[in-house]
């Protein structure tokens, strides 16, 4: 029968110990023990915590087509650099310098251009206004596929004044204050792109603000675009099994800058232009692939751990080994010799070596085999002086708990004073052996005698006939 639960039988050593102990594999034991579950309480409060960082793959891709939007969040931000309390804010709504103008490419057709103007303006760490755009969507069709949606670009302008997009109740600024504001000062763009990372940490995106100054003055215009790098993130934080998150995010960007004419862009805006910004995704994106470390990872980290701390039980395996074996051969030698003890302790070199020669023979002895041997020397020799009816009869000696019972016909017990003796020089039948003597005392034979009992009734008229002649 298949049992994985089964268990085995294991001789005591002494009264109630099996196993043989020491003080050193003790103490070692509690050392080893409390670091393996201190180091596992501190490995899993580590990966409770989140501490231990997941595996991340990244693979570089190129994707014909890809979109992302911004409804809620800002991708960007960006304000006039306002350096000194001498200098206005050319954004302004009442008697506006300059107009912030967002205009979209689809398929490379520019679409009707809006201000960026709020009226109700947001401040900026310069105390100047907070610009944006809502809604913000940006499509790359690299593959040119009609079924899908076209190239979609944004493109953000600085322009002149530009009453036509104004709301009602404001106007632009007098030609002769923006010459004077052009003049004044030395004019910056704080441009700030709200990039996205991942903290293995705390499980959660985090805004990451990367930081341009983009310049324009009254005698030239500055050009640039601004190519945004996605990322598509899949995030596995499950304990167990599986447990997937994707997301899509601008993790990266690249600026390229130059400059041209102030009439360059005249022709479409119908008005000069100090600063215009392309913003477009790149057909190369990353997939990137986190995977927090499952239960069975953790324990078999801890497991693997404990391995090594547990390679000290060799040796105290082989110590207890070696002291359980050196207890065995003081107890054999004890029972033999009784000045042993002393012979151990004494410093006389003779005394020594005579010990260290009984050591090896005990050694000896004590080998499996050598019981095994001693064991059936003991048997033939009471085979030989016994006879084979004596052994056999052995089977059927027992010890009755009960003295009132010793004579019933349910318990075989034999006094020392019932069992027949022999006479030496009498000639036995029995002075030859046979092959079957070999399992003549072994427990097999009981079942043999249980199922034959006129074998029964014959070796108890033997006994009782043995009896009579001791009593004659």
């Amino acid at each position: 029968m298949i049992d994985i639960f089964g268990a085995q039988y294991r001789q005591q050593i002494q009264l109630n110990q099996k196993v043989q102990k020491s003080v050193l594999s003790g103490i070692c034991s509690l050392i080893v023990l409390g670091a393996s579950f201190g180091y596992f309480l501190y490995v899993m409060n580590e990966w409770w915590s989140s501490k231990i960082l997941p595996k991340s793959t990244n693979i570089m891709k190129v994707e014909n087509y890809s979109q992302i939007q911004y409804n809620e969040d800002s991708l960007f931000e960006f304000c006039y650099w306002k350096y000194s309390d001498m200098q206005i804010d050319p954004f302004r709504l009442q008697n506006n310098i300059l107009t912030p103008i967002g205009i979209y490419f689809i398929n490379g057709i520019p679409q009707k251009p809006f201000s960026l103007l709020n009226e109700i303006p947001i401040m900026s760490p310069y105390n100047t206004s907070l610009l944006s755009v809502d809604n913000l969507t940006l499509i790359q069709n690299s593959g040119f596929d009609n079924s899908l949606n076209y190239t979609t670009e944004l493109m953000i302008v600085i322009t002149s004044c530009n009453s036509t997009l104004l709301n009602s109740g404001y106007q632009c600024a007098s030609d002769q204050e923006i010459q004077e504001f052009f003049k004044k000062s030395v004019n910056y763009i704080s441009f700030w792109l709200n990039l996205k990372q991942y903290d293995p940490y705390s499980q959660k995106f985090q805004v990451v603000k990367k930081h341009y100054y983009l310049t324009f003055d009254s005698e030239i215009s500055h050009q640039g675009q601004l190519i945004l790098t996605q990322t598509q993130a899949t995030i596995d934080h499950g304990i167990l099994f599986s447990k997937y998150e994707s997301q899509s995010y601008i993790y990266n960007a690249q600026l390229i800058t130059s400059a041209t004419s102030k009439q360059f862009w005249s022709t479409l805006f119908k008005q000069n232009t100090y600063l215009n910004l392309f913003i477009r995704l790149d057909p190369m994106s990353t997939d990137t692939q986190i995977v927090y470390p499952k239960l069975g990872e953790i324990l078999a980290q801890v497991g693997s751990i404990m391995s090594m701390l547990m390679t000290i039980q060799y040796i105290l395996r082989y110590y207890n080994e070696y002291m359980l074996e050196v207890d065995f051969v003081d107890k054999l030698l004890g029972f033999y010799y009784q000045d042993y003890l002393e012979l151990k302790q004494s410093k006389d070199k003779l005394d020594l070596k005579l010990c260290k020669e009984l050591i090896e023979q005990a050694k000896k002895k004590l080998v499996y085999t050598n019981i095994i041997y001693e064991l059936s020397r003991i048997q033939l020799f009471l085979l030989h002086h016994f006879g084979r009816n004596q052994l056999f009869q052995a089977h059927q000696y027992a010890i009755c708990a009960k003295e009132e019972i010793k004579s019933g016909k349910y318990c075989l017990a034999f006094d020392i004073a019932t069992i027949p003796r022999v006479d030496r020089n009498r000639e036995q039948t029995d002075q030859h052996f046979e092959k079957d003597d070999f399992s003549l005392l072994c427990k097999g034979k009981t079942n043999i005698i249980k199922n034959n009992e006129d074998l029964v009734r014959i070796q108890l008229d033997v006994v009782s006939a043995s009896q009579k002649s001791l009593y004659n």
